[in-house]
């Protein structure tokens, strides 16, 4: 008892010194794993500035949110040779009668992702909850025998309850089902979706729960996919997650996306990558059938070269945006982006400015209000930087426009999960679909140009009228961009 109260006595006298000693103690540590780890220099400072100046704060803020490379243990344990089969053969690269002016991606894009483009493809898109969300319910109602989902947000809605329903239904007519949802897009309607899917036996896992003690540190990296694949037959891709606000035509809150169907050999890489993500939260291997090709299928209407690019903070970080660097330097008459979230970094503003300066037209589609409204005060704060040299950027009216695709000529097109900011392109796990095909390149154009129609073109004096007040705002917040 003594020598407690002398321990007390002796914590109270030298409590400066050892709050002081434990600062710089975990601040030392947490520097030099921001040394060690961080690639940008002006990120490393800022956080460096951070961990120093605000005691044990900072410290906390680094290791929740800083950390942005997580080893997958999957790539550990998980066969290597599952994937050979969507790799290249090592012989010769296959162009597959794309353009000879887009050889040169081609070869990079190996080099960058060693996936095969494989022909013969057909890829449909479905615009809003409307058109999609039947087709996909209706696909899991003629599943016969393996259906996968993973989405980031699933709704415990009407829109959601649907889902569910057609999933027990398919598990309790003996089709396996398998449900991954991450662990903070789920939010409270983990629970309930979880319980009613348990009910029917379909067993449902989340991506990186939020609270875990091994997850814990990898909050902020975050599970964006939206697969659906049902048999190795059909299979949907995009950056639509389940929920009712997506069915525009009854939301009160109504949220616009383009969603994919897809149909063809690619199917085999879009499971893979959730057959990874499944292991990777729950250490089981599954084995979901490979697409076999249809003989009353026509060759004409399955004419899409198509391959995954997948991307996450792991040993896939950031090939996405090398594809995006890539095909902007094939560009040579148009690139139309159209996205939620538009704050590129530097490289890839850089190579839309190149493009600008070859003569390429250069368009791009944001929402006039994002559902988060510090990104609009960093975008608007981008805009004069962004439309330099001729670059066009348009504001669309809708409530909140979610839809996500890149097209480039008449050849090349990128659709997917991602958009182009920070979080996207560094954190987050994400999936693409690189296409070359001119007839979806005239379909996602007239898509393109429809939404184009609802918007209004942002204009330099427009930019000069911004009080002062919210130009301070918004630059301030800019500084921020890459946490956002």
């Amino acid at each position: 008892m003594h020598l407690f109260e002398e321990l007390i006595n002796w914590l109270q006298i030298n409590r400066v010194t050892i709050v002081i000693v434990f600062h710089f103690s975990l601040s030392f540590i947490t520097s030099l794993h921001v040394i060690l780890y961080k690639e940008n220099e002006r990120t490393s400072l800022a956080w460096i500035g951070l961990v120093i100046f605000s005691p044990f704060v900072g410290s906390l803020f680094y290791w929740l949110f800083g950390i942005n490379r997580i080893e997958r243990t999957a790539q550990k344990k998980h066969p290597q040779i599952r994937k050979q089969k969507l790799r290249p053969d090592g012989k010769s690269v296959e162009f597959h009668e794309i353009p000879k002016n887009w050889h040169s991606a081609v070869i990079s894009g190996y080099k960058i992702h060693p996936v095969n483009y494989v022909p013969n493809n057909k890829i449909e898109p479905l615009v809003n909850g409307d058109e999609a969300y039947p087709e996909m319910i209706r696909a899991v109602e003629d599943a016969n025998t393996y259906v996968v989902l993973s989405s980031y947000i699933f709704d415990y809605d009407s829109l959601g309850i649907k889902f569910i329903k057609a999933l027990s239904e398919a598990q309790l007519r003996g089709v396996v089902v398998k449900v991954l949802l991450d662990g903070v897009g789920i939010g409270n309607s983990w629970r309930k979706s979880h319980r009613a899917l348990k009910k029917s036996g379909v067993k449902s896992a989340r991506f990186l729960p939020t609270f875990s003690f091994t997850s814990f540190r990898f909050i902020n990296l975050r599970n964006h996919r939206k697969i659906l694949c049902v048999d190795g037959e059909v299979a949907f891709i995009g950056g639509m997650n389940v929920s009712k606000r997506n069915l525009v035509k009854r939301a009160k809150h109504p949220i616009d996306d383009v969603h994919f169907k897809v149909t063809g050999p690619v199917i085999d890489q879009i499971s893979h990558v959730f057959k990874e993500d499944w292991f990777f939260a729950t250490e089981e291997l599954i084995e979901f059938p490979s697409y076999v090709a249809n003989s009353k299928e026509h060759a004409p209407d399955h004419c899409v070269v198509s391959r995954v690019v997948q991307d996450g903070p792991d040993e896939n970080h950031r090939k996405i945006r090398w594809v995006l660097i890539s095909a902007l330097g094939c560009a040579q008459k148009s690139v139309k982006i159209m996205t939620p979230y538009f704050v590129p970094d530097h490289t890839l503003l850089t190579c839309l400015h190149a493009a600008a300066l070859r003569g390429v037209s250069i368009e791009i589609i944001v929402p006039e209000k994002s559902d988060f409204v510090v990104l609009n005060w960093v975008m608007e704060a981008n805009y004069a930087r962004i439309m330099e040299h001729g670059i066009k950027i348009y504001k669309n009216k809708r409530p909140f426009d979610h839809s996500k695709i890149a097209i480039i000529d008449e050849a090349w097109s990128f659709i997917g999960s991602t958009n182009w900011d920070a979080r996207s392109l560094d954190l987050n796990f994400e999936i693409n679909l690189e296409c070359f095909d001119s007839e979806l390149n005239e379909n996602l154009t007239k898509f393109f140009h429809s939404k184009k129609q609802n918007a209004t073109r942002v204009n330099m004096k427009d930019l000069e009228n911004v009080p002062f007040y919210k130009k301070v705002r918004n630059n301030l917040v800019r500084l921020m961009s890459p946490y956002l």
